[in-house]
């Protein structure tokens, strides 16, 4: 009886989410089953279809955008000049403050007001930007986004549970509980999380066994740790999904010990939806390369395969407001590896953000990433470098139980900052979430005046 119950609400949710596709016109649906044949394309049939899609974006751009019309003239490229993937590097770079400072100009003329969709950057390193996407723009990026889940064994209708940050009137509407209950999502809002809030999720996972979770891996991982404190809270599931901020090996090993299942990475972002996912069968992520172009630079020229650079994001269905060689501040590298699950979609690897760095006080640059490894193996929850001034770096350190004064020792002496500069360890209860849901490891009172 539980059963077939089970299977009559997958199929109503599965039903109420097709109904809503395509009354909305976003038709992910559709999308989403080009997307499962366009997977096993070979690397020269994925290469020819991003180029078609790309060129017709350029196309579009120059015709019909303020800025890329102007921007393009500056620079002397025609899209005429793109005769190959390899000319993408003739055109111009797209940065964040051009979209924060003159967004209008940046809206396509001949799309029209009934197909756009109001969006909003995170906000993680400033206050969030507004950005339109089409709604097919929209669709494109869903339709990828449910192609990763069931590379974990995921369908529409089977019970997710959400950590996500909610907007406020989203949590007073009457239509958003009743579209998750439909679909059979439990959403748990991670903004101003609390440890009473935390112990609130574990409940309800006990009580209401979701097969899949998904959230930002700062907050999963936070979950994970209560309910590895507190057995009592069963939370088994087939797979939990992780995005919003960089899945560090701590937080894999703590989710996975937690929920018994494998976690799988995500790559997206506002501005280009889903960008890149884990299929389970190697550590990189598969790049949608139907649907974005994924480019790791030096100084916006390509570097090698395996080498670390800024990401820049092309978003190949983004008519409305087009995203073309989109400086996003992460950091990746892309990976020279095959997956063995077959697929030639490009496999990539995010390592982390361009502002989470610290300014020596010999004016050289610390990264995160050159103090991260020291944590890896560390009984901890959670860390945040905190740099007060150029002379005055504080660790500040959610320990786990077994964490003992010789790991303070440890970090002391193996963190590596060049200049002269006082270090010391500060173990506290817990670390507060940004207004994104998400945690920052490395905070500069002194970088934002390098900017």
């Amino acid at each position: 009886m539980g059963l077939r119950l089970g299977c009559l609400y997958r199929k109503l949710a599965k039903g109420h989410f097709l109904v809503y596709d395509n009354l909305s016109g976003r038709h992910a649906y559709a999308c989403r089953q080009f997307l499962e044949r366009s997977q096993w394309f070979r690397k020269s049939e994925l290469q020819k279809l991003r180029f078609w899609r790309l060129k017709a974006l350029v196309k579009h751009a120059y015709r019909n955008v303020p800025y890329y019309h102007e921007t393009f003239k500056k620079a002397g490229f025609r899209p005429d000049d793109l005769k190959s993937l390899d000319d993408v590097h003739r055109i111009p770079v797209l940065r964040k403050s051009a979209l924060r400072e003159q967004p209008e100009r940046l809206l396509a003329r001949n799309v029209s007001k009934s197909d756009l969709l109001l969006w909003k950057t995170s906000g993680t390193t400033a206050a969030p930007v507004p950005l339109w996407r089409g709604k097919r723009d929209v669709g494109w990026g869903v339709g990828a986004e449910l192609r990763g889940y069931a590379w974990a064994g995921y369908e529409i209708g089977d019970e997710k549970a959400y950590l996500w940050n909610i907007k406020p009137e989203d949590a007073r509407s009457f239509w958003f509980r009743l579209e998750n209950l439909v679909r059979r999502y439990k959403v748990m809002d991670v903004h101003r999380l609390s440890e009473s809030l935390v112990k609130a999720f574990a409940e309800t996972l006990h009580k209401h066994k979701p097969s899949f979770v998904r959230g930002y891996a700062s907050a999963t991982n936070l979950l994970a740790a209560f309910l590895l404190h507190n057995p009592q809270y069963v939370a088994r599931c087939k797979a939990v999904f992780t995005t919003g901020c960089r899945l560090v090996p701590a937080y894999r090993r703590n989710i996975e010990d937690a929920f018994g299942c494998k976690v799988y990475d995500y790559y997206a972002c506002t501005e280009a939806s889903h960008v890149a996912a884990q299929c389970g069968e190697c550590e990189g992520l598969h790049v949608s390369e139907e649907n974005v172009m994924l480019e790791v630079t030096r100084d916006h020229e390509p570097v090698s395969a395996g080498e670390e650079g800024e990401i820049l994001l092309t978003n190949l269905h983004g008519y409305a407001m087009p995203f073309i060689r989109y400086d996003i501040g992460d950091l990746g590298r892309l990976l020279p590896d095959s997956c063995p699950c077959g697929r030639e979609l490009s496999l990539m690897k995010l390592v982390g953000r361009t502002y989470e760095y610290f300014v020596n006080s010999d004016g050289s640059f610390t990264t995160l990433r050159d103090l991260e490894t020291v944590f890896e193996d560390l009984p901890i929850q959670e860390f945040q470098v905190v740099q007060e001034t150029l002379d005055d770096i504080v660790i500040k350190i959610v320990p786990k139980t077994g964490y003992s004064q010789r790991h303070t020792d440890f970090i002391l002496k193996n963190i590596r900052i060049r200049g002269d500069a006082r270090i010391r360890v500060e173990l506290v209860d817990s670390l507060p979430l940004e207004g994104s849901g998400k945690i920052r490891h490395a905070v500069s009172r002194v970088a934002a005046w390098y900017t």
